[in-house]
C-alpha cells in the first residue's frame, strides 16, 4: 500500500446532510505522506455555522497545524450525492479510503471481508483516550469483542417538532399523549388545510430511520430489540412490530404526510414546516444546530420539540428514545503503523474535549464524559433539546443503523412502499425479518 491516509468524514444522519455536490481539495506537504479526507461537509457549510462542518473544519485544520509534513486531500460528498452509493462501490472494487466514516450496518460486512481494523486493541493500548469517552460512546459500532468505529459525536435519531400555534388554531390544546390522540389529532389538522407531518423521503432514509423507530420504541422495548440483534428470538413478524407498522400506516391513509413525500429531501420538507404549511415534521438531534440558524425568532417561540407518543396501553414506553452515534470512522485493514498511527491523530483531534465543547456549543451532542463547553453560548432551543434529552431514561439503538446492510436496504425499499400503497404491514414485517436472517453469522 502507498505511503497515504485516506480518510472518509461523515457525521449523520443521518442521518444528517444537507450538502448536494461534490469537492476536493488539497494541502501540499514535503515528504510524500497523506491524509486524505472524504467527508459530507463543504467549507461553505461551515462558513454557514454547520456544526458537523465546523466540527471536521476545525479537527482538519488543527491536524494541519501539528502535521505540517502530511498531504492533506479531502474529498467532499454529501450524503444527498450519493456518499453511501460511493462508499459502497470503493469497498466493492476493495479501494476503500484509509480512514473513512461508515454506517455501523457496513462496518460488519467490511470486518467480515477483511476490509477493516478492530478498533478494540488501539482503544486497550490508548487507555487516556479510551477512557475520555462517555459510557456507551462506542455502542452502534460493538460487534462482539470487536469495536469497527469511532464516534464523532452522539445522535438522537427521532426528534419531533411541532408548531403550538397551528395545533392551537386548530382546536388541540396539548401534544397527543398516545396513538389514538395523534391519529385523531392528523385527522383534524388534515381537514384544517395543513400538512399534518411534512417529510422528505426522497433518500429513503428519512422514513425508516428517524420516523419510524420513533414508532416502533413506542410499542417494543429494548428487551425486544436486544432479542433480535442476538438472534435470539426476537422477530420483526412479532405481533407489536405489525401492529407498528399496520399505525403508521392508519397514519399515512389518514394524511400524514405532504404528498410528495418521496420525491422531496428533508431540506425541503423543513421548508414547509418553516412556511407554515405543516404543522409537524422529524429528523435526527443533527438537525436542531440547522433549525437554530435557518429560522427565525418567531418560529422558533411557536414550535416545541418531543417525540412521537407511546402506543395506547402502552405508556410505560414513555420514556423510551432512539439513540447512538451512528455514521462513525472506520480505518482501512491495510494500513501500515506509522499511517496508523497518523489517523489515530486525526480521529483524537475531532473527539478532542476543545472540539466536541464547540459542537455542543453549535448544537451537537458529545462523546466525552466531561466537555468542557460554555454555558452561556447555549442557544435557548438547544436547551429545550438537552432538557428532552436528558428526561428520557430509557436509551435503544436504531435497526437501520446497527442491524445488516440486508436489514438497512429492506428497510428503505420496504417503509417508502409501504408509504405509497405496495406492500402490506404483514408483508413489510415478513421483508425485514427474512432479510435479517439472511446475515445471521
Amino acid at each position: 500500500m502507498k505511503k497515504k491516509i485516506l480518510s472518509t468524514l461523515l457525521c449523520m444522519t443521518m442521518m444528517a446532510t444537507m450538502v448536494t455536490g461534490y469537492g476536493v481539495s488539497e494541502v501540499l506537504a514535503d515528504d510524500g505522506q497523506e491524509l486524505t479526507i472524504m467527508h459530507m461537509w463543504s467549507d461553505d457549510m461551515a462558513e454557514q455555522k454547520v456544526a458537523e462542518a465546523v466540527a471536521v473544519r476545525k479537527a482538519i485544520d488543527s491536524f494541519k497545524e501539528k502535521h505540517p509534513d502530511v498531504k492533506v486531500v479531502e474529498e467532499q460528498i454529501s450524503q444527498n450525492a450519493g456518499y453511501e452509493s460511493k462508499i459502497k462501490t470503493l469497498a466493492a472494487a476493495n479501494e476503500l479510503p484509509d480512514v473513512f466514516l461508515a454506517l455501523p450496518s457496513m462496518m460488519s460486512m467490511f470486518y467480515d471481508n477483511g476490509q477493516i481494523m478492530d478498533l478494540a486493541p488501539i482503544l486497550d493500548e490508548e487507555k487516556e483516550w479510551n477512557e475520555s469517552f462517555s459510557n456507551g460512546a462506542f455502542g452502534d459500532y460493538t460487534f462482539g469483542e470487536n469495536i469497527l468505529g469511532i464516534p464523532r459525536c452522539a445522535i438522537m435519531n427521532h426528534v419531533l417538532y411541532w408548531n403550538e400555534e397551528i395545533f392551537s388554531e386548530c382546536g388541540i390544546n396539548e401534544f397527543p399523549k398516545n396513538s389514538t390522540d395523534m391519529l385523531e389529532a392528523v385527522k383534524i389538522l388534515k381537514s384544517k388545510g395543513y400538512i399534518p407531518m411534512a417529510c422528505g423521503n426522497k433518500g429513503k432514509y428519512l422514513l425508516a430511520s428517524q420516523i419510524m423507530p420513533g414508532i416502533l420504541f413506542k410499542s417494543v422495548d429494548n428487551e425486544w430489540y436486544e432479542s433480535v440483534k442476538n438472534y435470539d428470538g426476537g422477530s420483526f413478524e412479532n405481533p407489536e412490530v405489525v401492529e407498528a407498522i399496520t399505525y403508521l400506516k392508519d397514519l399515512i391513509d389518514a394524511g400524514f404526510f405532504n404528498e410528495d413525500v418521496n420525491s422531496i429531501d428533508e431540506l425541503q420538507a423543513r421548508e414547509l414546516y418553516y412556511a407554515g404549511k405543516a404543522a409537524m415534521y422529524v429528523e435526527g438531534s443533527w438537525s436542531v444546530s440547522g433549525f437554530i440558524n435557518d429560522t427565525t425568532q418567531e418560529i422558533r417561540d411557536k414550535t416545541n420539540i418531543t417525540v412521537m407518543p407511546p402506543m395506547e396501553g402502552k405508556e410505560n414506553l414513555d420514556d423510551q428514545i432512539v439513540t447512538g452515534q451512528g455514521w462513525g470512522f472506520a480505518l482501512n485493514a491495510d494500513l501500515e503503523e506509522n499511517e496508523q498511527d497518523l489517523a489515530i491523530d486525526f480521529l483524537k483531534e475531532l473527539t478532542s474535549p476543545e472540539i466536541q465543547a464547540e459542537g455542543v456549543e453549535n448544537g451537537l451532542l458529545s462523546v466525552l464524559k466531561d466537555t468542557p463547553y460554555d454555558e452561556k453560548k447555549l442557544d435557548p432551543f438547544y436547551k429545550e433539546f438537552l432538557e428532552l434529552y436528558n428526561s428520557k431514561d430509557v436509551r435503544v439503538g436504531c435497526p437501520e443503523v446497527q442491524l445488516s446492510v440486508a436489514y438497512m436496504d429492506a428497510s428503505y425499499t420496504g417503509y417508502q412502499e409501504l408509504s405509497v400503497g405496495d406492500m402490506t404491514p404483514e408483508n413489510l414485517a415478513k421483508s425485514l425479518q427474512e432479510a435479517h436472517e439472511s446475515a445471521e453469522w
